[in-house]
């Protein structure tokens, strides 16, 4: 039993930097009412910041290109020295994120905030891969190093001030904002800004003051984790998943619940790492990673009343839905302009269109789910890789032919697409968001690592489709990548457009449209809100897996590293960016802005760009959400776009029949019931 009683101290130290993160969390949303995605990319930053000092004596600026280090002591500073600047830099740093970024969106939608603060991490995580590398990072001891004996256990005594660190931090926030004129100042301004601001209240400069306390307690514990936990960009970022899920348990407004749910959650990893070697049946990767945010999905829907509203005056402009028109005429022309594209490309330039066609129909899921139903998903790449490994299954494994196995592998997302899905019945939006993003976290660590599911790191095998006789694999032989498979492909992303446009066009989409614009008027006027939630997530995740599949025979072996979560906050990026309410956002985003999608190969082939795709899309999507929540085709296709311009000037508006006045512009915005079928936006 000793064993078992040391591996939960052990686990002490994990969970008290998920207790610190998410005090800070919680601290962000009770003054700014913003969950912050970014929160451990600003730890991972400053944890950089703090070993570069004391080790190099250099300081970093998060910037890349012009010079972003200054050295000024070349034998490296003190700990204490190192530790107090890098806080007040982080101090300083998230003052600035709070008056570029999260000030100007103080009354926006929640998916905008959401986006936002995704892009902040991308951006930083994107920077810190430039200027420190990708390498994993150790450093020496910041607490003391002494052992403690305790019930025959010998331990670490560090554990015990990690522990005692975040028990004192929600100690003092408590009496802070519970008893000081400043706590009453934050949740006066929390509650009701505008109504702060007749008081003589800034609900500014509060958010402000608290969004700094914030940083500099992710600061800490990006610093003090460091000699128990390899910084690297990746793995120090990804700490807000588990941080994000203890603030969430904690319904973002306890500090004892949330430094509680924080220790709870690491002890419980750490003795599962315990039981593994106990139970030896159970697989050896990513369950301890996996289980507790696996428990998390099950019991936070069932056990969480709806998260109140703050009580402020919020726009809530969210980004408009286009009305396809004649769909059927459009997807002749798509595949017609598509083919003569991919035929006059050759080599990798028409590789990257084949995999911008793949991440296009990715792209497409979110715009069913997030553009017409305003639900917002994390895991749209992870419900892709599922399609993928089960189309090799299928093939190899089973002998399933083609189209068959395709059919079924994208139909095998669906399932799981609906229990990802099922906590949107109680929960919404950024709260959603976060349940999303374990989920896919939780498919990273239980699925993907299962070595028996995906092949490991040399993934699994996917064979040429073959369609009575005729081959349409992207090989064979010489001739890579064949016109062939690239047809093969623009043509079912042409039939998913399509289909996607019918559901729109029809009483589904006004459904959807009905829910998103608001859920009790819809369920008022007769509309199951919660079968049209799920309806949207089995829709969605069909969609994902088309776009899996088709990546998939593109790659001819996937591996769990192509649809790593990360993957699917980049999707949310470029989806955005280019227009998450329209089908032509989709198309956009894949052609345009996709990873490894023509337009960034053709850039970096002439510029050599390619490592910089994670920063702009970082940067394209906050100043997105900032400056433009409809994105690169809201603005060429709205009602005050380019098109719509043109498109008025060659057509004579219709007068009216009451009056004979000419019918007002197009208005796409959330008017899904009652909508004059004459006022439509191309999609």
């Amino acid at each position: 039993m000793s064993s078992y009683f040391l591996f939960l101290l052990l686990g002490l130290g994990s969970g008290a930097v998920y207790g610190i993160l998410a005090l800070g969390l919680v601290l962000k949303h009770r003054s700014a009412g913003v969950v912050d995605f970014g929160h451990g990319a600003v730890a991972m930053f400053g944890a950089y910041v703090f070993l570069d000092l004391r080790d190099r004596g250099t300081l970093q600026f998060p910037w890349i290109g012009l010079p972003h280090a200054w050295t000024f002591s070349s034998s490296g500073l003190s700990t204490p020295v190192a530790m107090a600047a890098a806080l007040v830099y982080s101090a300083l740093f998230g003052l600035l994120l709070y008056v570029v970024v999260h000030r100007p969106l103080q009354h926006a939608a929640p998916l905008t905030r959401v986006c936002a603060s995704v892009g902040v991490m991308l951006g930083l995580q994107a920077i810190a891969v430039l200027n420190f590398g990708t390498e994993g990072r150790s450093t020496n001891p910041i607490l003391p190093t002494s052992t403690l004996s305790l019930a025959g256990v010998t331990f670490p005594v560090d554990r015990l001030y990690f522990a005692g660190l975040v028990v004192v931090l929600a100690a003092v926030l408590a009496a802070v904002y519970r008893f000081t004129p400043f706590g009453l100042a934050t949740r006066a301004a929390a509650e009701n800004d505008a109504g702060a601001a007749l008081i003589g209240l800034s609900a500014h400069r509060i958010a402000a003051v608290n969004w700094v306390i914030a940083s500099v307690m992710a600061a800490a514990a990006g610093i003090l984790i460091a000699p128990i936990s390899t910084l690297d960009p990746s793995s120090y970022t990804l700490f807000i998943v588990p941080a994000l899920g203890v603030a969430l348990v904690a319904r973002f407004s306890s500090f004892a619940v949330t430094a509680a749910a924080g220790l709870v959650l690491g002890m419980a990893q750490s003795e599962i790492t315990k039981l593994l070697t106990v139970w030896t049946w159970l697989p050896q990767q990513g369950v301890a990673q996996g289980l507790p945010f696996l428990a998390i999905l099950i019991a936070l829907p069932l056990l969480t009343k709806r998260l109140a509203a703050r009580g402020d005056l919020a726009e809530l402009r969210t980004a408009t839905v286009g009305r396809p028109v004649r769909p059927a005429l459009t997807a002749v022309l798509t595949f017609g302009a598509g083919l003569i594209l991919l035929a006059a490309l050759q080599g990798s330039l028409r590789s990257a269109m084949i995999n911008s066609i793949g991440t296009g129909v990715i792209c497409l899921s979110l715009v069913v789910l997030t553009g017409y139903v305003g639900q917002v998903s994390l895991a749209q790449m992870s419900l892709a890789g599922m399609s993928a490994f089960l189309l090799s299954h299928l093939s190899l494994s089973w002998g399933v032919p083609f189209p068959l196995s395709f059919l079924l592998a994208a139909l095998g997302a669906v399932p799981v697409g609906i229990v990802v899905g099922l906590p949107a019945l109680r929960i919404r939006g950024v709260h959603l968001a976060i349940i999303t993003l374990a989920a896919g976290y939780t498919l990273d660590a239980l699925v993907f690592n299962a070595t028996s599911f995906t092949g490991g790191l040399a993934g699994r095998d996917v064979p040429s489709p073959q369609l009575f006789g005729l081959d349409l694999g992207i090989a064979r032989g010489d001739d890579y990548p064949r016109l062939v498979f690239g047809a093969f492909a623009l043509l079912i992303a042409v039939l998913a457009g399509w289909m996607v446009a019918r559901t729109r066009l029809g009483a589904p989409g006004r459904m959807f449209l009905a829910v998103r614009s608001n859920e009790r008027a819809a369920a008022a006027a007769g509309i199951n809100v919660s079968r049209a939630k799920l309806s949207a997530f089995a829709l969605s995740s069909f969609v994902a897996g088309i776009g899996g599949c088709l990546l998939a025979y593109q790659q001819g072996t996937v591996s769990p590293s192509q649809f790593a979560v990360f993957n699917s906050l980049s999707l949310l990026a470029v989806v955005y960016v280019a227009g998450v309410g329209r089908i032509t956002g989709a198309v956009m985003a894949g052609v345009m802005f996709a990873p490894a999608g023509l337009f960034v190969s053709v850039l970096d082939r002439w510029f050599h760009i390619g490592q910089y795709q994670g920063l702009v899309a970082g940067i394209a999507l906050t100043l997105t959400a900032v400056q433009n929540p409809d994105g690169v085709s809201g603005q060429l296709l709205g009602p005050k776009g380019p098109v719509a311009a043109v498109r008025r000037l060659g057509t004579r508006m219709p007068a009216s029949k009451d009056t004979g006045a000419p019918l007002p512009p197009p208005d796409d915005n959330n008017t899904p019931a009652t909508a004059d079928p004459r006022r439509t936006v191309t999609s």
